[in-house]
C-alpha cells in the first residue's frame, strides 16, 4: 500500500548541507515539498537565494516555488559562515550566474508560508535547516497557524558543546532570539535535531565514493554533490579536527520526521525524548541550548 507523503515548508539557508536537505525532501517518496523560503545564515541571503535556485536548476526541478525571506537576525549584527561553506556559500562548486528558476514574487515568504499551512492544516510540517528568524516572523504576525501545523523539524542547538563557539551551534547562535520564541512558541511540536545528532552522521570517503566514481558512477551530479563534500570536509578537517569527513547537518532534519509520522519506521539508531530546553540570549554562552526542568509543552531532542 503507497503512503501517503508528508507536506513540507523548507526554510534554509543553502550552505553546503542544506542542498543534500533539498536533493532528500525532493526524491524521497513520503515527502511532498509544497515551497521553499531562503533565510540569511550560512551566507548572506542573496547569496542562500541564488543556491537554491541553482541547485532546482541542476536538478532539472522547476516546479517549486521559491520566496526570499529575512536578510539579517532580529536583534544582532548578521554572522556568515564563509569558512565552513566558502565565499558563496557553496564551496568547491561554481552555480551558474544566471537561473533559470527564479524567485516568486506573487506574495512575500510569510503569506506563502501562510497560505500552504491553511491549504495542509494539521498535516503540514515545517523543516527548518538554518535561522529561524523567518519563523519567528511568520508566527508573530499570525500566531493562530501554530495550532494549524503538525510538526516543526530544526536542525539547531547542541548541548554542552558548540561549532561555532564552544557552547553553541551557529544557528542557534546566529539568531538566538528567533530560536528561543520559536521552540518556546511550539512546544512539543518541535523535533529538534541537535550537533549530538548530526556530528554521528559523518560523509566518510567511503560514502564520498558511493557518491561519485568516475569509473562506475560519473554524472555530472554526482560530481557536484562530490566536490560540496570535499570542500566541506577539508573545511571540517581545518577547523574541527574531523579527518574522517563532515557531517550532514540538514537532511537529518527531514529524516528525523519519519519515526513521529510512520509508526512502521524501522529504527534508525537513536530514540527522541521530551525535553524543555532554552537558548542563551547574549553573552559569551550566546545561542546555547540548556536543558530546563519539566514545562507544559517540551519539545523532542
Amino acid at each position: 500500500m503507497t503512503k501517503k507523503s508528508i507536506p513540507i515548508w523548507l526554510d534554509c539557508d543553502p550552505g553546503n548541507d542544506d542542498v543534500f536537505a533539498i536533493l532528500l525532501v525532493l526524491f524521497h517518496p513520503r515527502f511532498n515539498l509544497l515551497g521553499i523560503s531562503t533565510v540569511h545564515g550560512n551566507a548572506p541571503l542573496h547569496m542562500t537565494t541564488h543556491n537554491t535556485l541553482g541547485i532546482l536548476d541542476l536538478l532539472q526541478v522547476y516546479n517549486v516555488k521559491v520566496y526570499s525571506g529575512s536578510s539579517k537576525p532580529l536583534s544582532i549584527p548578521p554572522h556568515f559562515a564563509f569558512g565552513i561553506h566558502g565565499t558563496t556559500g557553496l564551496g568547491g562548486v561554481t552555480l551558474p550566474k544566471h537561473t533559470i528558476n527564479q524567485v516568486t514574487k506573487d506574495m512575500d515568504y510569510i503569506e506563502a508560508i501562510r497560505l500552504a499551512i491553511l491549504e495542509n492544516e494539521s498535516e503540514i510540517c515545517l523543516v527548518c535547516t538554518g535561522t529561524l528568524t523567518n519563523i519567528y516572523k511568520l508566527i508573530t504576525k499570525y500566531p493562530e497557524v501554530k495550532d494549524k501545523i503538525k510538526y516543526v523539524a530544526i536542525m539547531g542547538g547542541g548541548f554542552e558543546f558548540g561549532n561555532v563557539t564552544p557552547y553553541a551551534e551557529f544557528n542557534f547562535h546566529t539568531d538566538p532570539h528567533a530560536a528561543e520564541l520559536v521552540i518556546h512558541e511550539f512546544g512539543n511540536k518541535v523535533i529538534l535535531t541537535p550537533l549530538n545528532l548530526t556530528h554521528t552522521v559523518v560523509a566518510t570517503e567511503y560514502i564520498r565514493n558511493q557518491i561519485y566514481d568516475k569509473n562506475k558512477r560519473s554524472s555530472n551530479i554526482r560530481k557536484f554533490f562530490r566536490d560540496i563534500l570535499m570542500f566541506y570536509g577539508k573545511a571540517y578537517a581545518e577547523n574541527f579536527g574531523m579527518k574522517q569527513g563532515p557531517p550532514l547537518h540538514d537532511p537529518l532534519a527531514l529524516y528525523s520526521l519519519l519515526p513521529f509520522v510512520d509508526d512502521s519506521f524501522e529504527e534508525y539508531g537513536y530514540k527522541y525524548v521530551q525535553q524543555p530546553i532554552k537558548v542563551i540570549l547574549d553573552g559569551e554562552h550566546q545561542g546555547e541550548t540548556v536543558k530546563q526542568q519539566e514545562r507544559e509543552t517540551p519539545g523532542y531532542i
